[in-house]
């Protein structure tokens, strides 16, 4: 499996988030993608007191992960360096917005794209801007000082741009219910592809069925039987499957990518090129042996590679929003404890983050 170098720019003014699993040499190993910043904190300079927003829900008895990252990071700093922060967490539910005492910062995780809540939106907009971090999945300018942005726009801009231009048709197969269908074509369109075929695909048809309707596999079987029929003779030939395709573009979770690429390469005669845009919908985490997964063009967070990082992120915790929150307390603690940022960067859980 190949994995696009992409890359995490953070400004002082405006921080921008756009990951990927980043490209590594020979020399680099996957122990060395997660490097903590070596840095000899002001901590004079860091806030005393933090209050963290987020939208909970009705499950109150499980964190978000998005927080459950930033309270790791948060664990991992007190046993290391003197900061001690008081952190306050304000769940936003249903029918409440709570409001926090004036703080020294303010956290906001709205991660709006996965859930949406009126009333959350309602609430946050009454905090200080000025003293806050926002951190969302959504490319825009909120009037926030500090803006942390992990859109998954980035995910499939690197993707499609890593396509050869000598792959030119492209055929489409992805799970039901994805909005961002139209951005992809037309990202494709502006590159110059051609979108042969869109395949929506759910539980009510097999994965071989469906490449095998894609690719027309059954058309030269079902043309031997009638002309079979016809002469009353046994015909022996091999099956031909279309040939005005370059390329597929699989959009979906991880398990939907386990199943549909080895059913395209049993029904395929040829071994086509494969790309693969997770649409977040799962946690799944990619193992250390994906034969399912062999020679397919993929994106995803270092944190979700089987890579050599801190043990309090092993297991359960390897997902998206686990190295958001993780690496937002990192942000933090750059913006306002290290000395003359610019020029530098270094690889968080979501990817290489660099200061201009």
């Amino acid at each position: 499996m190949s994995y696009p170098k992409k890359i995490l720019i953070l400004s002082i003014t405006l921080l921008s988030a756009c990951t990927s699993i980043p490209k590594y040499d020979e020399n680099k190993t996957l122990d060395t993608l997660i490097q903590k910043p070596a840095f000899n904190y002001k901590i004079n300079s860091l806030p005393k007191s933090i209050a963290v927003y987020f939208y909970q829900g009705n499950e109150a008895a499980n964190l978000p992960d998005e927080v459950r990252g930033f309270l790791a990071n948060s664990f991992f700093y007190n046993s290391n360096i003197d900061f001690t922060p008081q952190i306050s967490l304000y769940p936003m539910q249903e029918n409440e917005c709570k409001e926090s005492k004036e703080p020294d910062l303010i956290i906001i995780f709205n991660l709006s794209q996965r859930t949406k809540n009126n009333l959350f939106e309602k609430c946050i907009s009454s905090l200080n801007k000025s003293k806050s971090i926002y951190v969302t999945l959504n490319q825009q300018d909120l009037g926030y000082k500090n803006v942390f942005n992990a859109s998954k726009v980035a995910d499939y801009i690197t993707l499609i741009q890593a396509i050869p231009s000598d792959i030119s048709r492209i055929a489409i197969v992805k799970s039901k219910n994805n909005p961002d269908l139209q951005r992809y074509v037309n990202l494709l369109q502006s590159y110059e592809k051609e979108i042969v075929e869109i395949i929506e695909f759910d539980q009510q048809i097999s994965s071989q069925d469906l490449f095998s309707q894609i690719l027309l596999a059954n058309r030269s079987n079902e043309r031997k039987r009638k002309l079979s029929r016809r002469i009353s003779k046994t015909i022996e030939g091999k099956a031909r499957i279309r040939n005005d395709i370059d390329a597929f573009l699989l959009i979906g979770n991880l398990e939907e990518a386990r199943n549909l690429k080895p059913a395209l390469d049993y029904i395929a005669e040829k071994d086509f090129s494969v790309y693969f845009l997770n649409d977040w919908t799962s946690n799944s985490t990619f193992g250390k042996f994906e034969k399912d997964l062999e020679g397919m063009l993929t994106t995803g967070f270092p944190i979700m590679i089987p890579s050599n990082i801190p043990i309090i992120e092993a297991g359960d915790y390897r997902t998206r929003e686990f190295a958001i929150g993780y690496d937002t307390y990192e942000i933090l603690l750059l913006k306002f404890g290290a000395v003359n940022l610019r020029g530098y960067s270094y690889d968080g859980l979501s990817g290489k983050i660099e200061f201009t």
